[in-house]
C-alpha cells in the first residue's frame, strides 16, 4: 500500500465494518450492492457512477463465484458462512466530493489492498465502489477459505488387551492438508473484531487522515433512515411557503398565480438555503455525536477506577485470609477453589449448551417453514404471483430475492414484465389483473378483489400459510 503523509490532527474516524452471510442473507446484500432493489437513499441518476472492480456485477455473477470458490473447500453446510462482507468507508465530510481531505480512489485501494492480504486476493469475490449515496462506500465480498498445512495429531487411544484388562495409549495420525470454509477463523470472537478495528486504522486510516475508533464507546449508530428523516423534517418545517403565507405578506402581483409564485419562490430559497437548513435539521444529531464522545471518555476512566479498585480490594483480602496459615493449607484452599471454580465453569458452559440447542432448534424450525414456503413459490407461475393480494405478492418476491435456490423463479418472474424490481405490478400487471377480475362500482374506494375460484396455476392456498 501506498505510504500517505500522516496529518497532524485526526479527528474523523474510519468505518470498517463486517458481516456474516449465509447463503439467506446474500441475496439481499447482493441486491442493495448492484441496486437490483430499490434503495431510497440512493440517487438514481449517479448509479452509473458506481464501479466494480471485479468481473463480478450482478448479484447472479456473485453467486457464481462464490461457487467457484467453493469448490475447494471441504466443510460447506446448508448454513454455512459463505461469504464476510466488508464495508469501508467515513464521515461524509472528510471526503474531498464534500471538501474534506480524503480521496476516496486511493483510501479504497488501500483499503482493498488490506483485505487481499487478510483473506487472499484469490478470494475476494465481489468490489463494489457506491457513488451514488451522499458517503462514498466499498463493499468487499470475501470467502472465508483457510488453508490447513498437513499435520500429525496424537490421541490417547485403546491399543488392545493385556490379562484381561484394556491398554491405553498415545497413537499418531496424519492429517492431510485441507481447505475448510471458516467465518470463525477470521472474526469469531470480539478481540477479533477490536483487532480488525485497530489494524486496519494503523495500515490504512491513519495514512489517509482518519484515525480507530474509540474502545468503551457510548456511541449508537445514525442510521441513514434517521438522518434523512431529520433532513426531511427540517425541510419541511423551515422551507413550506403557501400561497396564503405570501398573500398575507403583500407580494403577490403581476400576473403570476398565487400558486405559481409559491413554487418559483419555495425552489428559490431550496435552492440558496437548502445546505444551511440541511446542516440546522441535522445539528441536533451532531450534538449527540458529541455528548456520546464525552460520555465515552467518562465510561473509559471510571472503568479503570474500577479495575484498579476490585485489584487493590482482592489482594487485601487475600492476605488477611492466608494470614497464619501453613503452605500446605494455602495449597489446599486452592484446590478447594479451583474444584468450585471447575463446577461453576462446566454448569455454566451445560446451561450455554442448552441455550445453544434451544436456539438451533428454533431456527431449524423457521428454516423448516421457509423452506415450505419457498417449495411453494418455485410452483408459481408469473401470472399466479400477479393475482396474489399485494402484501402477499411483495412477501413472496422479496423471499425470492433472498434464497439462491428461488434464483430461476425470480428469473422467470422479472422477465414476464408483469412486476416492478421490488414487486409490484407494473402496468402490464396491473391490466392483467384488472382485466380478469371484477371491478368496483363508480366512486367505490379501489382495492384488489380476491376471486371466488383459484386461477390456473395458483396453488390452492397462500405461499405463506403454514
Amino acid at each position: 500500500m501506498a505510504a500517505r503523509t500522516k496529518t497532524t490532527t485526526i479527528r474523523n474516524n474510519a468505518v470498517i465494518r463486517a458481516t456474516k452471510l449465509n447463503s439467506h442473507k446474500l441475496g439481499a446484500s447482493a441486491a442493495h450492492t448492484w441496486r437490483t432493489m430499490p434503495v431510497p437513499h440512493a440517487d438514481k441518476s449517479r448509479t452509473p457512477l458506481n464501479e466494480d472492480w471485479r468481473p463480478v456485477s450482478s448479484p447472479k455473477a456473485l453467486r457464481a463465484a462464490i461457487r467457484e470458490r467453493l469448490e475447494l473447500a471441504d466443510n460447506v453446510a446448508a448454513d454455512s458462512v459463505l461469504v464476510i462482507e466488508y464495508v469501508v468507508s467515513g464521515p461524509h465530510e472528510v471526503f474531498a466530493e464534500q471538501g474534506g481531505p480524503v480521496e476516496w480512489r486511493p483510501y479504497f485501494r488501500d483499503a482493498l489492498a488490506f483485505l487481499e492480504a487478510r483473506h487472499g486476493a484469490e478470494n475476494i469475490v465481489g468490489v463494489n465502489v457506491q457513488l451514488d449515496e451522499l458517503t462514498p462506500h466499498l463493499v468487499v465480498y470475501a470467502v472465508p477459505l483457510v488453508n490447513y498445512p498437513a499435520t500429525t495429531r496424537t490421541r490417547n487411544v485403546i491399543l488392545g488387551k493385556r490379562d484381561g484388562e484394556w491398554i491405553r495409549g498415545p497413537k499418531s495420525f496424519d492429517v492431510p492438508a485441507r481447505t475448510a470454509l471458516s467465518a470463525t477463523h477470521f472474526m469469531g470472537r470480539r478481540d477479533q473484531l477490536r483487532e480488525l478495528q485497530t489494524t486496519f486504522a494503523e495500515e490504512v486510516a491513519i495514512p489517509h487522515g482518519l484515525r480507530r475508533g474509540l474502545r468503551h464507546s457510548a456511541a449508537t449508530h445514525v442510521t441513514t433512515k434517521a438522518y434523512h428523516q431529520a433532513l426531511a423534517r427540517g425541510l419541511a418545517e423551515n422551507l413550506n411557503l403557501s400561497p396564503d403565507d405570501l398573500a398575507r405578506q403583500g407580494l403577490l402581483w403581476g400576473k403570476e398565480s398565487p400558486e405559481e409564485h409559491a413554487a418559483r419562490v419555495s425552489a428559490f430559497v431550496v435552492e440558496h438555503y437548502a445546505p444551511t437548513v440541511a446542516r440546522a435539521a441535522t445539528a441536533d444529531l451532531d450534538r449527540r455525536r458529541a455528548d456520546e464522545m464525552a460520555e465515552t471518555a467518562r465510561r473509559t476512566e471510571v472503568a479503570l477506577d474500577e479495575e484498579r479498585q476490585a485489584h487493590q480490594q482482592t489482594r487485601e483480602r487475600l492476605e488477611e485470609l492466608v494470614a497464619g496459615l501453613t503452605p500446605e493449607e494455602v495449597e489446599g484452599i486452592k484446590e478447594v477453589s479451583r474444584d468450585r471454580l471447575r463446577e461453576r465453569r462446566e454448569a455454566e458452559e451445560a446451561r450455554k449448551r442448552e441455550e445453544v440447542q434451544r436456539q438451533e432448534a428454533e431456527r431449524k424450525e423457521r428454516q423448516r417453514l421457509e423452506d415450505e414456503r419457498a417449495a411453494r413459490l418455485r410452483r408459481l407461475t408469473p401470472e399466479a404471483l400477479a393475482r396474489l393480494e399485494s402484501g402477499e405478492r411483495v412477501r413472496a418476491w422479496r423471499l425470492a430475492v433472498k434464497r439462491d435456490d428461488l434464483e430461476a423463479t425470480l428469473d422467470a418472474w422479472a422477465e414476464s414484465g408483469l412486476f416492478e424490481v421490488d414487486g409490484t405490478l407494473t402496468p402490464k400487471g396491473r391490466a392483467l389483473v384488472e382485466g380478469e377480475v371484477p371491478k368496483a362500482p363508480e366512486g367505490s374506494p379501489a382495492r384488489e378483489v380476491s376471486p371466488a375460484k383459484p386461477w390456473p396455476g395458483m396453488p390452492s392456498r397462500s405461499p405463506f400459510e403454514r
